[in-house]
This record gives C-alpha cells, structure tokens and sequence, in this order.
C-alpha cells in the first residue's frame, strides 16, 4: 500500500504539494527603440488619462452611482463577475416593499441639544490669593489702630507728666528766685569754654572720668546761672551734672589713699553715674539729693567744690574725730536746700556764726563729738525753725539754754532735745518739746518746775545724772515716759496722785537706781 495517498485531483490546481520545477527566469533585452515607461511621480511624467464614468442614478436609492466603463477586475475567487446593470424588475420590486415597511414610521425630529449657559468662575488660586489679602488688610488695619491709640496714649502721658514737672518746680522756687527767674533773660549764649566743658564731659568723661578737667571747667560751669536756657535742654542737663560731678570728685580727690580706696570700693569715680555711687542718692530731677560719708571714705577737709551739689538736702558725715578737719568753706552757704545736718567725731572748727542764715531750711541738727568745734552754737541757729537739736559728747557753755529759751522761732518749733553731757544752770522754761533726752549729760541740781509747761513733751529721759530732790509737783500731762535711773541722789517717798505719780497718760516710768518709793499706786512706775 502506498504510504503516500495520492491528492485529490480537484485540490491539484489550488495547492501542489510538490510543485514543478519552473523554468529558469529570462531577461529579456529590448530593442533599443523601445519606449520606457516614465515615472509617474516625476515632474515630467505626463498625467495619467482620466477615466470616463457615467454617472446613473439609483432607481431605488435615490442616488447618482458612477459607473466606470471599464470593466471591473476580475476576481478569480468569486468566480463570474455580475452584471454592473440590476434588473429593473428588481429595484421596482425591492423599492416597493422599502416604501411600503417605511410608511408608517417617522422618524422623530431630532432637536439639536443646546449647550447650557455656564457660569464663569474665578480661577480657584486668585481666590484665595484675594481672601488672604482680605484677611491681611484687616490684620494691618488693626494694627494701625492699636498703634495710634498706644501713641496717644504716649502723648497723653508725656503732656501730663510735663504740666506735672513744672507745677512742682514752680511750688519749689521761692518768691525771690521766681522774681529773679523773670528778670533773667530766657536764652543765654554759652562762652566758648562752656562749650568746651560740655563737650569734653559728653564726649570724653564717660570713658574717662578722671581725665575731666574739673579744676578749670567747674568755675566756668558753676557761674551760669541756674535758671539756664540756650533752647536745648541737654545742655541745661549737662551743665548741672559736670557740676556735680566735679563737687563730688573733689571729695574722692581730697581723701586719703584709704578713703579713695573706700570710695573706689563704693564706685566712685569709675563712671559719671554719681547717682549709683555709694552714700549717694538724687531726685526725680538728677540732683544730689543726699550724701552720707562715713571713715575712712572722708575727705580731709570739706572742699569748695561741695557747695556745688545746690540740690542737697540731707549731709551727714562721720570722721574719726582727726578727719575731716579744718573749718567749712564759705562756699557751704550754698546748700540753701539743706534741711538736715550731720556732723559727728569730725575735727571741725568753730561754725561761722552767720553759716545758718542762708541755711533757713535747716530743720535738724546734729553734732556728736565734735571735739574742736568749740563751746559756742552759731549765733543764727536761734533763728532757724529747728525741730530737733542733738548735742552729744561736746562741750557748750552755760549759756546754750538760755539762747534756745529766749528764742521765739524755737519755743514755736522745737520738738527734740537730746543734750549729753551738758551742764545745766539755768532753768527750763516755755520749750514745746516732743522728745528730750538728756540721759548721761553729768546734770546737777533740781528739775525746774517749769518743766510742766512743755505741752507737746512726751519722752523725757534723765538717766545716769546728778539731779537732786524735790521733784517738780507736776509733769507735763502729755508725757507718756519717764526714765530717772541712776540718779544716786534722788530720795524720798511720793504720795500717791503726785508729781508723776498723778499722770493718767503715763505709759513707761522706770525709777530704777535711786532712792525713791511710791506710798500707794503710782501707775507703771518702777522702783528698785
């Protein structure tokens, strides 16, 4: 059997498995008149002929149909090419039954759909770029409005605190400087060394305050007078600060190594901020207000220069009875806004007797061991409005009691005496004290019993003297105490209601020391 079946023979013309050897191909060489076919793409091909169509129309279609005359291509899979022209019959036939399926349906109108209106909207960024702008425009608004209410404010503040300044400055000048202030012109023009001195103490004095050249510039500043006004305010303030400045390092200049270390140690000297030095205190206004001194930080001897600090009202200064020394300057005149002064174990001289004319403001005075100044009190004292006078361990003359008794301004005044060591002769009569101390002060002899006359005493204190009996029958009925101790001397009974015993008011009475006893109730009275 063969293994090869043999193909059908109807398959042989549409697919040989085995095909025929074909011949071999030939070229074919043309004559060299032949023409040759051109480019139909090249510029110098010769258009292609048209092709004639005939256009018909569809009978059933209603269509015009181009018909080509030539003959369609003949297509080798379909077998036979139709016929171009369709049987009349057929297009009647089938336009026929189209007509009839197409009568009774129509098709709807269409209605061409219209494009809704759309709403222009801003792009989304510039939107919040514009909100945010919004919201920053209101944020600085405001702000403007907190800051003009806050400079107002400012205003406000700085107009009151101005009217302030010059009410107390006008109750502080005294009618005979506010009619000088007047008289004075409002400007002055400034000498060229005047302006030297203050540039040199703004410019240079801060980094070097020793360097200041106060011998020269304090006599030419210290001349202008106080009520000064060149328009510029700071020259005004310079003024008075190179001038106190200067009085204060004359005492930093005048003290001993150990005193200007002592002061060095208290930062003197060190800046031009004397308001922040040790001992030293200023007022609203940057004036020296108060100075207190004490060993080894002294000068050794009061310098000129002090007379400077015209705005001091408190001076206290505490030696060691060798320093300071010498007598005090005429320019401590000066100080006519002293109110209260101080001068202890300093080796002072005798005070001049016309020092507290111009010192009317003087209120309390104190000198403690002062050792040379003398026996004398200054024959202007007298006439001062003194409300305390405290003399302790320095010796007065007899004297001393009986000016301050006959002294009208006194008797008005004076509310503490402290006497120490002063021996009494004449008797105490018509003196408003408030306060008396004259413990320890070696007293002799008898309380005089014009002692009751002091209507605003209310502590006497008479301790470690000499006094001697009989005691005044009565005391001062606003004295609320009492002290006699250790007057050896003092003996007896008091009956009950007498002399002090009689005091309804009396709260301390101590009578411890002496001789004396009580013959009943005699208060809070102490006997030993």
């Amino acid at each position: 059997m063969d293994r090869h079946p043999q193909p059908s023979p109807s398959l042989d013309s549409a697919w040989d498995r085995r095909p025929r050897p074909r011949a071999p191909p030939a070229i074919t060489v043309p004559p060299p008149d032949y023409p040759i076919e051109v480019s139909r793409f090249s510029p110098e091909s010769p258009p292609l002929p048209h092709p004639s169509h005939n256009r018909s129309q569809s009978a059933w279609t209603n269509t015009i149909t181009l018909k080509s005359d030539a003959s369609p291509p003949k297509d080798p899979e379909l077998g036979k090419a139709s016929s171009p022209h369709a049987p009349p019959f057929r297009d009647r036939f089938t336009k026929f039954f189209f007509d009839i399926r197409m009568s009774g349906h129509r098709e709807p109108e269409l209605i061409p759909l219209q494009r809704p209106p759309l709403q222009t909207l801003p792009p989304l960024e510039k939107q919040r770029c514009c909100e945010r702008c919004d919201k920053k425009r209101k944020r600085d608004k405001i702000l403007i409005v907190l800051l003009v209410v806050v400079l107002l404010y400012l205003l406000a503040n700085t107009v009151f605190l101005n009217v302030h300044v010059l009410d107390m400055m006008s109750q502080q000048l005294s009618p005979s400087t506010a009619s000088a202030s007047l008289n004075m012109s409002s400007s002055t023009v400034l000498s060229a060394d005047a302006q030297q001195c203050i540039s040199q103490y703004t410019l240079n004095a801060p980094t070097d305050p020793q360097s200041y050249p106060c011998s020269t510039c304090y006599p030419v500043l210290s001349a202008i007078p106080s009520n000064f006004s060149d328009g510029n305010m700071e020259d005004a303030q310079t003024i008075q600060n190179a001038v106190q400045f200067c009085g204060l390092r004359s005492i930093f200049d005048t003290a001993s190594s150990d005193g200007q270390t002592a002061l060095s140690n208290g930062g003197w000297v060190k800046d031009v901020r004397f308001c922040a030095w040790s001992g030293v205190k200023c007022d609203g206004f940057g004036r020296v207000s108060s100075l207190q001194l004490s060993f080894p930080a002294v000068p050794a001897s009061i310098p000129s220069e002090l007379g400077g600090l015209t705005g001091l009202t408190n001076l206290q200064v505490v030696g060691d009875t060798n320093v300071p020394g010498g007598s005090l300057p005429s320019s401590f005149s000066q100080l006519t806004s002293l109110a209260d002064l101080d001068l202890e174990s300093t080796a002072l001289t005798s005070l001049d007797a016309d020092l507290f004319s111009s010192l009317s403001k003087v209120t309390t005075l104190t000198l403690v061991k002062n050792t040379k100044m003398g026996v004398e009190l200054p024959s202007s004292l007298f006439n001062l409005p003194l409300q305390n006078l405290i003399v302790n361990g320095q010796t007065l003359s007899s004297d001393t009691l009986s000016n301050l008794v006959s002294s009208p301004s006194l008797q008005d005044s004076l509310k503490l005496l402290y006497v120490v060591k002063l021996q009494l002769i004449n008797p105490l009569s018509h003196l408003t004290f408030a306060y008396s101390d004259l413990s320890s002060s070696s007293l002799s002899g008898t309380i005089p019993s014009s002692i009751s006359t002091f209507a605003s005493l209310t502590e006497l204190h008479l301790d470690g003297n000499s006094l001697t009996t009989p005691l005044p029958s009565s005391f001062p009925s606003s004295l609320q105490t009492l002290t006699l101790t250790n007057n050896t001397q003092l003996t007896g009974v008091i009956p009950s209601g007498v002399s002090f015993c009689a005091l309804s008011g009396l709260q301390t009475c101590d009578m411890r020391g002496t001789g004396l006893s009580a013959q009943g109730a005699c208060g809070p009275c102490q006997f030993s």
